[in-house]
């Protein structure tokens, strides 16, 4: 089933800034670095999840007791730093905005379960509070693999 025309123009903006030869580190399940900014201005990264959702929009899912949601609530910029499992040396940097909203219902954690082929109930409890976050590219950078093997 084809995308919704508003969705499909998403998916093209976040696809369009990405080199053909690195579009499919998006469309894997992998596991990213996610680095945010703290309240002093330092770094802090974490491993985190992700996923184009059918709006065609690069996201990913937190809660509010971590980190990366108070640096992100203070400071939307962040940057999503993808490497390739098989080439090391072939990595996908997206430096983006975040934008932060509530999931009540954890209608993305749903998401990321089947997209990652998990037991949903080991990504969600009901007593958190689940925030979808939607990352907004400003500036891609794809680096090539090394030749190496």
């Amino acid at each position: 089933m084809p995308l919704p025309a508003e969705n499909e123009r998403a998916l093209n903006d976040i696809l369009g800034q990405v080199p053909a030869s690195h579009r499919d580190l998006l469309l894997s399940p992998l596991t990213a670095v996610l680095t945010t900014v703290d309240a002093t201005g330092r770094p802090q990264s974490t491993a985190v999840w992700y996923l184009v959702d059918g709006d065609g929009r690069l996201k990913g899912s937190i809660t509010s007791d971590r980190q990366k949601y108070k640096n992100l609530s203070a400071n939307p910029d962040c940057c999503l730093f993808i490497i390739d499992p098989d080439d090391p040396f072939r990595t996908l940097e997206i430096r983006a905005e975040a934008e932060l909203e509530a999931d009540p219902d954890k209608a993305t954690v749903r998401k990321f379960a089947e997209a990652y082929q998990v037991d949903e109930a080991l990504l969600a409890s009901a007593t958190e509070d689940r925030y979808t976050v939607t990352y907004r590219p400003r500036r891609v950078v794809a680096n090539p693999s090394s030749g190496r093997s």
